[in-house]
């Protein structure tokens, strides 16, 4: 193929979603503005810890987003990829403590949070007795002891009727988006664990052998095609936030912000495809390259 037509087909394509940022960021605030005016003390008879919990959790995914896009400015790509990932399990997390009308969830995540607490404190402190760190031992045992005052506080905190808290597989499931966690959130997760994908995208061009110049222009084009992944999630991030929010919506029986929702949600679905249309096309584009590449190997190996 000639560099004109990868340039035409592959780069630009990829580069083109730049342009959503600006209305991307215009429809978060809006989503914020919108669900903040959605009282939880109304017909959705919202628990209050379940209250607790998408109060702080929504927050928590604003300041996220924000931060993604802020990334997407500045030119931060691997940061946007990372961050999203964190706003799409809190969006899943927000849509699964809608879905439960007792405190059952929220008990789970407090009841999580203390177990692990109390285990990172007990492999703390022994830590410090086997290094003799004398400092260490007595906030260990200090912050193993505060963890007891505590849980104190949370008289009705028992384990009874209290399943634990699923892994994010389990959440996406239950919150009926189990196919956005194997499409979506597990290739996202890389950019948390290692960015093992960069890597092997570096090595594959490194071990080709193409020349210094044709190299350049494939590092290029794979610059291209993580700023793209990075507007595709930040752009998920900005669509599940609406979702989780028009769940809570839908369940405070607020009817005009969960129609204010759904029209944002069709503009952004509108980006999420020419996302997906331009995937598909470079796929298609390059499947002979690969096609080849395939055939190559498997007459080497029968050499």
């Amino acid at each position: 193929m000639e560099q004109f037509d990868r340039r035409e087909h592959l780069l630009k394509p990829h580069l083109a979603h730049m342009r959503h940022l600006r209305r991307l960021e215009q429809l978060q605030r809006e989503i914020e503005s919108v669900l903040h005016s959605v009282s939880l003390n109304g017909p959705g008879d919202f628990v209050f810890a379940t209250k607790i919990c998408c109060y702080t959790t929504a927050e928590i995914i604003e300041d996220v987003n924000h931060a993604i896009l802020q990334c997407l400015k500045i030119g931060s790509y691997s940061a946007a990829e990372s961050l999203s990932r964190t706003s799409l399990e809190n969006a899943i997390n927000l849509i699964f403590y809608k879905n439960d009308r007792t405190s059952n969830r929220p008990k789970s995540i407090l009841l999580n949070y203390f177990e692990r607490a109390k285990k990172g404190a007990r492999n703390w402190l022994r830590y410090a007795l086997q290094s003799s760190d004398a400092e260490s031992i007595e906030r260990s045992r200090e912050f193993d002891e505060s963890l007891d005052v505590f849980r104190a506080l949370f008289g009705d905190l028992d384990t009874k009727g209290v399943k634990g808290w699923p892994d994010a597989a389990a959440r996406f499931r239950d919150a009926g988006y189990e196919h956005f966690y194997h499409v979506l959130f597990t290739p996202a997760s890389d950019s948390i664990h290692s960015f093992s994908n960069d890597i092997f995208n570096h090595f594959v061009v490194e071990k080709s052998p193409l020349g210094d110049a044709e190299k350049a222009e494939c590092f290029e084009e794979q610059k291209a095609e993580k700023i793209s992944f990075a507007f595709y999630l930040a752009t998920h991030s900005v669509m599940f936030y609406c979702v989780a929010a028009s769940h809570i919506a839908e369940r405070a029986g607020d009817k005009t912000a969960s129609d204010r929702f759904v029209t944002i949600g069709y503009e952004i679905q509108a980006m999420l495809a020419e996302h997906e249309a331009v995937t598909r096309n470079c796929i298609d584009r390059l499947a002979p390259g690969i096609s080849q590449l395939r055939d190559k190997q498997q007459t080497a190996k029968g050499n």
